[in-house]
C-alpha cells in the first residue's frame, strides 16, 4: 500500500466516524426540541395556573376589603347603640320626676333595653362571624402562597433541567 492509499482509508474511516457522529448529534438535537417543547408546555401550565392564583388572590382581597367594610360599619352601630344607652340613662333621669311617668316609661324602656340586648347578641355574632372570616381568609393566602412558592420551586427545578439537558 502506498500513502495515497492510507490517505484514503484514513479519509473514508475519518468520513465514517464524522457521519456516526453527525447521526448522534441529530439524535441529540432532537431530543433537546423535544424536552424544550416539553418545557414550553410545562411553562404555558405554570403560567396559567399562576394567572388563577392572582386571580384568586385578588377575590380573596375583595372579600377581605369587604369584611373590613362590615367590620367598619359594626363598629358605627356598636358606637350608635351606645350612643342609644347614652340617651336612655338621661330619659331614666328625666322619668324619674313623676310616678305615673315613671311606670310607662319603665315599661318602654325595659322593651327598648331587650330590643337592644337583642341587637347587641346579633352584632356579637357577626362580630365572631366575621373574625371566623378572617382567619380563614388567613389561612386561604397562607396556602395561596405555599402554592406560588411550591410553583416558583417546580420552575427553578425546571430550569435546572433543561440546563443540564443543554450542557
Amino acid at each position: 500500500m502506498d500513502t495515497t492509499d492510507v490517505r484514503i482509508q484514513v479519509l473514508e474511516t475519518d468520513v465514517a466516524v464524522l457521519n456516526i457522529r453527525t447521526e448522534e448529534n441529530r439524535a441529540m438535537t432532537s431530543a433537546m426540541f423535544e424536552a424544550l417543547n416539553d418545557l414550553r408546555t410545562v411553562t404555558a401550565d405554570l403560567r396559567t395556573e399562576v394567572t388563577g392564583l392572582r386571580t384568586e388572590v385578588t377575590g380573596l382581597r375583595t372579600v377581605t376589603d369587604g369584611l373590613r367594610k362590615g367590620q367598619d360599619e359594626l363598629q358605627s352601630s356598636v358606637a350608635e347603640l351606645r350612643q342609644g344607652q347614652d340617651e336612655l340613662r338621661s330619659g331614666v333621669a328625666e322619668l324619674r320626676q313623676g310616678q305615673d311617668e315613671l311606670r310607662s316609661s319603665v315599661a318602654e324602656l325595659r322593651m327598648t333595653t331587650v330590643a337592644l340586648r337583642i341587637g347587641q347578641d346579633e352584632l356579637r355574632g357577626d362580630v365572631a362571624s366575621v373574625k371566623r372570616s378572617a382567619g380563614n381568609l388567613e389561612s386561604s393566602m397562607k396556602r395561596a402562597e405555599g402554592d406560588v412558592a411550591d410553583l416558583k420551586a417546580g420552575h427553578i427545578e425546571l430550569r435546572h433541567l433543561v440546563a443540564g439537558l443543554i450542557k
